[in-house]
């Protein structure tokens, strides 16, 4: 704890900035590591565990790997755009680029590049933006919408899931999974699938 001290966040047109006063739990400086395996260290581990049961948090930290496996993952991902991480003994500084800045309008909808389907490349991104349209205008709220995109995120179009997926994905708990499969279903974001056993659904192209 800093007297006088805040966290910053800087958000520019190509990028956002945000400053949390503090190092590295460990005194490490973060720019000498590799962030794809940063082990995973908790101040306190009782409110870890707490909010973990309380599905405000993991209990594991992945903050890292999470934010660089997004960006790899989005259609306007270039090395030049990784997300930047530095810290000293008493700052800790991430910087987060707009993946979207001055890149043309049919490079932001369309990348042929990324997903190879039955071989070829022919993902239509527009497809994905559709579906997190569709997610963000459920009625549930931030967390379930937030839950939502996490699953989408990690199975597209083509992977099978049930309760139990969703769970081990999301961190979540059974009832919770349940309630979410619920509003897909509603939404008719998902389908089921028969013939991989009991409760297995799939994401479904959304209606334009």
């Amino acid at each position: 704890m800093e007297i006088g001290s805040e966290v910053h966040i800087d958000i520019f047109d190509d990028r956002m900035e945000v400053y949390s006063p503090g190092g590295m739990f460990d005194g490490s400086i973060v720019q000498e590591l590799d962030t794809d395996n940063v082990a995973s260290k908790r101040r306190n581990p009782v409110i870890a565990d707490i909010f973990s049961r309380m599905h405000f948090m993991e209990r594991r930290g992945s903050g890292f790997k999470k934010i660089k496996a997004d960006y790899r993952h989005a259609v306007n991902y270039r090395p030049e755009v990784e997300p930047m991480f530095r810290s000293t003994p008493t700052s800790f500084f991430a910087t987060l680029y707009n993946l979207n800045y001055n890149v043309p309008i049919e490079k932001v909808l369309i990348d042929p590049e990324k997903v190879a389907v039955d071989g070829e490349n022919v993902l239509i991104a527009s497809e994905n933006l559709l579906i997190e349209a569709a997610i963000d205008s459920l009625n549930a709220n931030k967390n379930t919408k937030e839950n939502a995109k996490k699953l989408f995120a990690h199975m597209s179009f083509d992977g099978v899931f049930g309760r139990n997926d969703i769970m081990d994905i999301v961190n979540i708990s059974i009832t919770a999974a349940g309630n979410l499969i619920n509003k897909l279903k509603e939404a008719g974001l998902i389908e089921p699938i028969i013939g991989q056993g009991k409760g297995k659904y799939k994401f479904t192209k959304p209606k334009k």
